[in-house]
């Protein structure tokens, strides 16, 4: 199990949406795990934890030009792989 936040749930308690935010998170998380660590590193700082750029390259001891290629190349490995796990193929690139 990972420590990330969970999707919010349907405050109205709509269970078919309560499940779809849960299926959802499920494919997201499945999908980040398939990166390479210092993909999933970068993505997970600025998109989860909504770190800063600065901060980020802080944290994990780069400069910030390696933040924002990490960063570019991890979401682009996340939107395949979830695309690929969704039997969506390719979206173009």
């Amino acid at each position: 199990q990972t420590d990330r936040p969970p999707y919010p749930l349907d405050r109205e308690g709509n269970p078919e949406a309560n499940l779809a935010a849960s299926e959802e998170r499920a494919l997201f998380d499945a999908a980040l795990d398939k990166l390479p660590a210092e993909f999933r590193e970068a993505v997970i700082l600025r998109d989860v934890e909504e770190l800063s750029y600065k901060e980020i390259a802080r944290v994990a001891a780069i400069p910030i030009g390696t933040v924002m290629s990490r960063l570019a190349r991890g979401r682009r490995m996340l939107l395949s792989a979830l695309e690929r796990m969704r039997g969506g193929g390719s979206h173009g690139m």
